[in-house]
């Protein structure tokens, strides 16, 4: 079958059948463009997905598709309206009467077995948001919709909620849904887990029932990440130059893909940052994948909350500092490249081994922690607690494009000492 080009701006002259029909064909194509986009942007990701790609999958001319979507950007924002535009659970939520349990059901939505692609999709909107300002905006734009609708929620028939509070509120669900679409890499065997949803659910209920008036601790962290530990150099002066060789190769690799992405960063724009020739690179690491790799396990070896937690400070008020700290400024590039990371799980069956490896060790530290908190020995309850905190943790990641104002914002810390705890349970 030949690529059918058609364009959505018709003649005024035709006659009413005929555009009726080239509307209903237009309509068509444009649901195969955003279909095959919506599968390649998922499966290889917005920057490795080249409009060729997406044209020939939807069987289409270039030139044909340009017509039904101007750039690439603009694509890539219609694929995530239109694959959110059957949320029954979104839907469902605005005009229902139980919140709590609304929210947990558009959790669930997002959390199903068959909705990977939708979860990827959301990670790459955010990611690609980052390289491109005018996109950026339209997120923004997209996301302040159901912040607002989520806020009017809130407030309607409630006199006891401030409208400032539940507008933070309504962010502290956004910014965990955006958390709960890393499941796949957080914990997959919870995909699907009605336990999981109920906890949640009971979680929004003990939220929703308290209007927030307990005053608000002072932050304790001004990092989620530790410094970086500097290994003591070899005497050997040509050992020395290649420890502090490779120290630089991963320190430009790890800045580069939290800016640029994985895809936007060259081993020539690395090996250009870390003085060196790419061949030199070349002697340090195999591949770019293997770097990626390599950075990941630096990377995460310096998040806090992988570490002993104090005994003289509650346990979810420690998370809540963390989550706090991460919340700034200062922690830009590894809230970056924490999703970047993630993406590169997608692609890299050692990277996904190595970062699932690494939030069960975390989900295993919280728990423990949580039970001895409590005297007893950790059980379901305490590993859904945890699930919930790196979710919540990993949403933060995502602050730079659903809403870069609550970066260093102080109402937004307090919200989140006051409602970490709640989350925990």
């Amino acid at each position: 079958m030949p690529p059918t080009d058609l364009p959505t701006d018709l003649p005024s002259d035709l006659p009413t059948e005929v555009r009726a029909d080239l509307r209903r064909k237009g309509a068509a194509t444009r649901e195969r463009i955003l279909g095959a986009a919506s599968r390649l942007f998922a499966v290889q990701g917005f920057d490795a997905t080249s409009v060729e790609a997406i044209a020939e999958a939807a069987d289409i001319t270039v030139p044909g598709m340009y017509r039904h979507f101007a750039t690439k950007h603009v694509l890539l924002l219609r694929v995530a309206r239109w694959a959110t535009r059957t949320s029954q659970a979104r839907q469902a939520l605005v005009g229902g009467a139980d919140h709590a349990a609304g929210l947990a059901d558009l959790f669930a939505e997002y959390l199903a077995p068959g909705e990977l692609e939708r979860r990827r999709l959301s990670i790459e909107l955010s990611r690609a948001a980052l390289q491109n300002h005018e996109l950026r905006d339209a997120v923004g734009e997209f996301n302040a919709l159901l912040r607002d609708s989520l806020t009017e929620m809130f407030t309607a028939g409630d006199a006891g909620r401030d409208p400032a509070e539940a507008a933070l509120l309504a962010h502290l669900f956004l910014v965990l849904l955006m958390g709960a679409i890393h499941l796949d890499t957080l914990d997959a065997e919870r995909i699907g887990d009605p336990a999981l949803i109920e906890f949640l659910q009971q979680r929004f209920r003990a939220i929703l029932a308290d209007p927030g008036s307990v005053p608000a601790r002072r932050p304790r962290v001004a990092s989620a990440i530790a410094d970086a530990v500097t290994e003591p150099e070899p005497t050997d002066g040509r050992r020395a130059r290649t420890v502090r060789t490779r120290r630089r190769i991963l320190d430009s690799a790890e800045e580069l893909f939290a800016l640029r992405g994985y895809d936007g960063t060259t081993t020539e724009a690395i090996a250009s940052r870390a003085e060196i020739t790419v061949p030199g690179l070349y002697r340090h690491v195999t591949t770019k994948e293997a770097l990626l790799v390599e950075v990941a396990k630096r990377a995460l070896s310096r998040y806090r909350l992988a570490g002993r937690f104090r005994d003289d400070i509650g346990v979810a008020d420690q998370m809540a500092d963390l989550i706090v700290a991460f919340s700034t400024r200062t922690d830009r590039v590894s809230r970056r490249l924490a999703i970047e990371l993630d993406f590169g799980a997608w692609r890299s069956a050692g990277m996904a081994d190595d970062l699932r490896a690494f939030h069960r060790r975390v989900r295993r530290n919280l728990s423990v922690a949580l039970a001895a908190e409590q005297g007893t020995e950790p059980g379901p309850d305490h590993d859904l607690a945890a699930l919930v905190m790196l979710m919540l943790f990993m949403g933060v990641a995502h602050l730079d494009t659903v809403d870069p104002s609550l970066l260093d914002n102080r109402a937004w810390a307090d919200l989140l000492r006051r409602r970490v705890p709640q989350l925990v349970g």
